[in-house]
């Protein structure tokens, strides 16, 4: 079923909405939503998941979990590949206060809402992270965060990449609205894995605090074994170099963020330089695929412009 109008048209506001976004893992989403089940919440909540385009058994797994489990599942189709389009989707017919995103290869626990909404009580937090611990030992230490100690953004202070990670973030509903909601350009189906950490900054620079709090924990059954991790985190250095790049090309974050950026690459020049040339390559891949698209969409609105077109045939 597609729910793109619920919240449009009246729908019950509730205090929290999970986002699993999927895309041909039904095995993977079917073990993720037995977690889900498991949940303990005070306050009402909701669970949404966005079919990215899956043509394997995930509209099965998801009638199946539909019929056996309490649980309203609101399921929206988004066809066109792309993790930040799915989340999107996902965020538009959410009625949570508070937008809780995770990943269809995480495993909640059983306290994952009410952790979120005693953080989100304060009503200075626009968005918040928590822990992500590695569930299989076999998997490469990668895409988790298993600190125990919390850290916090006040407003006009940096969020870091890689503290805050998309299998386990979310945002105050507003502020995401704020914002402009995910870059489309960004995230996994894209060159440019990083629309978490983009979303963050942007959710930043609009003034709301935000932090990493321990208490919301998943655990996360990625599966990357060590061969895979070189790959993985070049993928990740490009991502983080397109983010930069709009961080220093904004003037809503290039204040902020500018002098954080220059820190970390001269740093990291020191040590790991591969790292740097990475994401410079990111920025430089990044701005070529910007104006390729202005470039594309420069003849169509000549056209439309000299009156010799219309969209309306």
């Amino acid at each position: 079923m597609n729910c793109e109008a619920d919240r449009a048209h009246g729908g019950e506001v509730t205090d929290a909405s999970i986002i699993i976004s999927t895309r041909n893992r039904a095995p993977s989403l079917a073990r993720c939503l037995e977690t889900v089940r498991l949940i303990r919440a005070e306050t009402p909540w909701e669970l949404i998941v966005v079919d990215n385009g899956s043509t394997d058994d995930t509209a099965e797994v998801l009638r199946a979990f539909a019929q056996r489990s309490r649980l309203r599942v609101r399921v929206v189709s988004e066809p066109v590949p792309g993790l930040a389009r799915a989340r999107n989707a996902g965020a538009r017919v959410a009625r949570g206060q508070v937008l809780i995103f995770t990943d269809d290869d995480c495993y909640v626990q059983s306290d994952f809402i009410d952790q979120y909404r005693r953080i989100f009580s304060d009503p200075a937090i626009g968005f918040a992270g928590g822990r992500i611990l590695l569930h299989d030992r076999t998997d490469y230490p990668l895409t988790i965060n298993e600190s125990e100690d919390e850290v916090r953004f006040p407003v006009g202070r940096p969020v870091p990449c890689g503290i805050i990670q998309g299998a386990n973030m979310a945002f105050r509903r507003d502020a995401l609205e704020a914002a402009g909601g995910f870059d489309e350009r960004l995230g996994s189906g894209t060159a440019f894995p990083a629309e978490d950490w983009d979303m963050l900054t942007r959710v930043g620079a609009q003034g709301w605090a935000g932090g990493y709090f321990p208490g919301p924990t998943v655990s996360h059954h990625h599966g990357r074994k060590p061969h895979e991790a070189r790959t993985l985190i070049r993928v990740y250095n490009i991502g983080s170099g397109a983010v930069y790049l709009k961080l220093a090309m904004n003037p809503e974050t290039r204040r902020l963020y500018g002098p954080h950026v220059l820190r970390r690459m001269l740093g990291d020049m020191k040590f790991h330089q591969l790292k740097v040339a990475q994401q410079i390559y990111g920025a430089l891949l990044f701005l070529r695929e910007q104006r390729r698209r202005r470039l594309e969409k420069a003849p169509a609105a000549a056209i439309e412009a000299s009156g010799s077109y219309s969209r309306h045939g």
